[in-house]
């Protein structure tokens, strides 16, 4: 863990000085009509696409977010394989057993319903609280061809962070952000079979840290940033497994053709490590019967590019959209492969 960690520092610093003032930039940007404002957070993982940022002293900002990610057969590593290949007799993919899986995901939809809160205590400090409501659904193959549907749904994990102005002048910014990630989405989903995999539970079940550095700087019409982030698991939760330390970078230049509205594109690069432990309620036929339940079959890296519009409207009013899909995917054991990300965003300012 620890070497995962340290042979990313270069890469975080570098992100460090890169992000905090293209967030600052946008913030001027996307506010121009009244006070600084922000950028948004990666679609590519329907879990993490906002890029933080600070606003003036008292101000305050409301935030809805709707990110839809679509994934649809598997990898191993690079190579895709179909989900009728892993359920199969004779299969070239074996379980941790050494026999044939008996099932296999076929597709899979996560949505989550974001709602943020963020006030500035000064020019320089500002809180925020998000709210998650998670909605998945998973298509299941079996070696009959026998197809089923599991879903799982609820309030997914809460997270406060404090957003801190290292630096700000002329048209760049610095920005630190500690984040805590609160574990009040359920790891224990169930269907009649029994528990869920783990991509189908709401939360990590971890008291997780998430700190980010910001950089962003701005040029008339064009602006820029970049964003380093750690998502760092204290312990095993109560199912006695962990989800993955994860780092993430991304890089971003905005284009405003006209006033109050830009364009974006995005490059988000994700690294995560794989589960440690495995959930005490899977049981060995569960693990055997489909790669879902092995918590192998995890971690990875994925690049993911985006492109997003957005217009600020009278009032402090903004609404956006983003598409983003993986330009890159390699993922440890059998996994489900990515295949699109959606965002839709309303903002308040005020």
């Amino acid at each position: 863990m620890n070497y995962h960690l340290f042979r990313w520092i270069p890469i975080i610093i570098l992100s460090v000085v890169t992000t905090g003032l293209a967030q600052a930039e946008e913030h001027r940007h996307q506010n121009h009509m009244q006070h600084e404002s922000h950028s948004q957070h990666q679609v590519s993982n329907v879990q993490h696409e906002h890029i933080h940022h600070v606003h003036k002293s008292g101000g305050w900002m409301l935030e809805y977010r709707l990110m839809r990610m679509e994934m649809d057969n598997m990898l191993t590593g690079s190579n895709r394989v179909a989900a009728s290949d892993v359920a199969k007799m004779g299969s070239l993919y074996k379980n941790s057993s050494g026999g044939d899986y008996m099932m296999a995901p076929t597709d899979m939809s996560m949505n989550m319903h974001m709602l943020m809160g963020m006030h500035a205590q000064s020019d320089h400090l500002s809180w925020m609280v998000m709210l998650n409501y998670l909605d998945n659904k998973m298509g299941m193959i079996n070696r009959m061809g026998a197809q089923s549907t599991m879903t799982a749904s609820g309030l997914g994990d809460v997270e406060i962070g404090a957003m801190y102005k290292l630096y700000d002048k002329d048209s760049a910014q610095f920005l630190l952000n500690l984040g805590l990630s609160i574990p009040t989405g359920s790891i224990n989903q169930q269907n009649s079979q029994g528990i869920l995999p783990y991509t189908m539970q709401l939360g990590s079940g971890t008291y997780d840290l998430k700190p980010s550095f910001t950089y962003r700087d701005n040029q008339n019409q064009w602006s820029w940033g970049v964003q380093a982030s750690y998502t760092f698991r204290t312990a095993k939760n109560s199912q006695k497994y962990s989800l993955g330390n994860r780092l993430e970078g991304q890089s971003w230049i905005k284009f405003s053709p006209i006033k109050g509205s830009s364009v974006t594109t995005r490059l988000t690069y994700s690294d995560w490590q794989s589960i440690s432990g495995s959930s005490k309620d899977i049981t060995m036929m569960q693990r055997n019967m489909s790669p879902t339940f092995d918590a192998l079959n995890s971690g990875g890296k994925r690049l993911d590019a985006s492109v997003g519009i957005s217009h600020m409207f009278a009032g402090g009013h903004m609404l956006g959209v983003a598409y983003g899909i993986p330009v890159y995917q390699n993922l440890d054991g059998l996994q489900m492969r990515a295949k699109q990300m959606v965002s839709l965003s309303w903002q308040y300012m005020h």
